[in-house]
C-alpha cells in the first residue's frame, strides 16, 4: 500500500468536506494489514447532517481510494453521526 497516495486522497477529500465545515483525518494507513482508518470531524459544521450521509460518504471515500491505491484494503471510517448512545461507532 502506498501510504503517500492514501494521504494525498485524504487531503483531496478534506477540501470537499471543509466546504461543509467538516474535516477528515488520516488515523492510520498500515501497509502490513492493508487497513486504512479515517476519522470524520463534524464539530465545525453548522449542520452535521448537511455533510454527505455516512454510507454515501464511505462510498465516496472508498471509490477515491480505490482509484489511487490499487491494492485491496480494509476501510474504517469513524463517523460521529453513526455513534449510538453508550456505544462505539459502527
Amino acid at each position: 500500500m502506498d501510504t503517500q497516495a492514501v494521504a494525498d486522497v485524504v487531503d483531496d477529500l478534506r477540501r470537499m468536506l471543509r466546504a461543509d465545515g467538516a474535516d477528515l483525518a488520516l488515523v492510520a494507513a498500515d501497509p502490513r494489514t492493508d487497513r486504512i482508518e479515517l476519522a470524520l470531524d463534524v464539530s465545525g459544521a453548522n449542520c452535521a447532517e448537511c455533510v454527505l450521509p455516512p454510507d454515501q460518504l464511505r462510498d465516496v471515500i472508498a471509490a477515491s481510494l480505490q482509484r489511487r491505491v490499487p491494492t485491496e484494503f480494509e476501510l474504517i471510517v469513524h463517523d460521529p453521526r453513526r455513534e449510538q448512545p453508550g456505544g462505539a461507532a459502527h
